[in-house]
């Protein structure tokens, strides 16, 4: 197996984490995930992903799930600790991958960083700011809560610009834009820097929730209007 989804991790948010990204078209038979409990591996293989029973910060663990060549790295353990030692061994495995982490606490964030991942997402942090959100203001906490679920309502999307958006600002564009993906940096929508839209950039939008079977269709239906498959 190669350029496949290695999941660390089969709890509330590996289970989360996969989900979203089998909704954007990946199959689930090119997602790998490692837990030490034979159970979490007996529910990750009946729902049709592949599995590796075993402790994660062993390279032998990692290998066996081909984290070597591996294209997306996902580390949800349930200690902090764990997700270090685990970011350490698969970047020593894999240098090209793309690692994401997560953590409980905001403090031990950069020393994962440190350890190899490239994005780290602190879940006890990011649940209070949703509290507070929805203490303030129940309805903007409602709208967050709807971005972050997956498959309903709204949804946040990257997708590279379609031929008839280049030259355009983001916001002459039919979807809600956000940010605008151009090389290495991230751009906000109204970023002096962005101008025109190029072929070569991706935007993060804002779209109405699709349904993973009607993906493809959508797709396809991009490229029709576009006249052609888009680059």
């Amino acid at each position: 197996m190669r350029d496949h989804t290695v999941v660390v991790g089969f709890g509330t948010k590996g289970r989360s984490a996969i989900r979203a990204v089998c909704a954007t078209g990946l199959r689930k038979e090119r997602v790998v995930v490692i837990d030490p409990s034979s159970k979490a591996i007996d529910a990750a293989t009946t729902e049709g992903y592949g599995g590796v029973v075993g402790d994660a910060t062993r390279s032998e663990v990692l290998k066996r799930a081909e984290v070597q060549r591996a294209g997306q790295i996902i580390i949800a353990t349930q200690r902090d600790d764990t997700a270090v030692l685990v970011a350490l061994t698969a970047r020593q495995l894999n240098a090209g991958a793309k690692i994401v982490a997560a953590v409980r606490e905001e403090e031990n964030a950069p020393l994962l960083k440190q350890s190899g991942a490239d994005e780290v997402i602190t879940s006890a942090g990011a649940a209070g700011r949703l509290l507070g959100l929805s203490v303030l203001s129940p309805a903007a906490g409602l709208v967050m809560e709807d971005l972050i679920r997956q498959g309903s309502g709204l949804e946040i999307v990257e997708r590279p610009v379609t031929r008839a958006e280049v030259g355009r600002s983001p916001r002459e564009t039919e979807e809600l834009v956000v940010s605008v993906v151009r090389g290495h940096r991230v751009l906000g929508y109204d970023d002096p820097a962005v101008g025109g839209l190029e072929l070569t950039d991706r935007v993060i939008t804002i779209v109405p929730a699709v349904a993973p079977e009607d993906r493809h269709g959508l797709h396809h239906w991009r490229e029709i209007s576009e006249g052609g498959p888009q680059l």
